[in-house]
């Protein structure tokens, strides 16, 4: 899982996802991330519900791998919105038979930062997502300005996109929907498997 930020001390932020929480629940238990599951409508967020994922580092920063982990054809679209340290990160995983995750980062004083390596999520993208009413040129000019702060900008970002959860970004630790956890096999399986693939390297750079 690719996400443009290294490990972050202050990060938080939620996910958007056009979903049911039944079945968003059930992909929370099969992944790695203690989830707040808020039905918002058409849309359902995703908070993290804990500071760190069950599983060991690099693994366990929970912003990261909730944000970096692929959703299946039938639970996209999917937007976040997140804050890490300083920077505002928008993630975008849009409908569509071809697994594809984009991203979108923005600094105060900076504006928009380049993700080399990866994809970038542009503003008629974003707009197609969020079945917007807006343009992607007023999304553009609310990107392109620079002044005030990553949370201030997801806020504006999401009020002209259309989109619920504005809130949610500065309720802090209290739950406002059903936490669900995932499932000890689950993590189990990621860890075992993540060792597997650490073994095979130490044995390729041995030979």
């Amino acid at each position: 899982m690719s996400v443009p930020w290294q490990p972050a001390r202050h990060s938080r932020g939620l996910l958007l996802v056009q979903a049911k929480a039944g079945p968003l629940s059930a992909w929370v238990r099969r992944g790695l991330v203690a989830c707040d599951v808020v039905p918002l409508g058409e849309w359902t967020a995703l908070r993290p519900a804990e500071g760190s994922s069950r599983a060991s580092a690099p693994y366990d920063d929970a912003i990261a791998v909730l944000a970096g982990r692929p959703l299946p054809l039938r639970l996209r679209p999917a937007i976040g919105f997140f804050v890490v340290e300083h920077r505002a990160v928008i993630s975008l995983q849009p409908k569509g038979f071809r697994p594809s995750h984009r991203w979108l980062v923005w600094e105060p004083g900076t504006g928009r930062v380049r993700t080399p390596g990866l994809e970038a999520a542009r503003p008629p993208e974003l707009v197609t997502a969020a079945r917007a009413r807006t343009s992607p040129a007023t999304v553009h000019q609310v990107l392109k300005d620079d002044s005030g702060d990553a949370s201030a900008l997801l806020r504006r970002l999401l009020d002209v996109l259309g989109l619920p959860g504005a809130d949610l970004l500065a309720a802090g630790d209290q739950h406002r929907g059903q936490v669900v956890t995932p499932t000890a096999q689950a993590v189990a399986r990621f860890e075992a498997r993540m060792a597997e693939q650490a073994q095979h390297r130490a044995e390729l750079e041995e030979s």
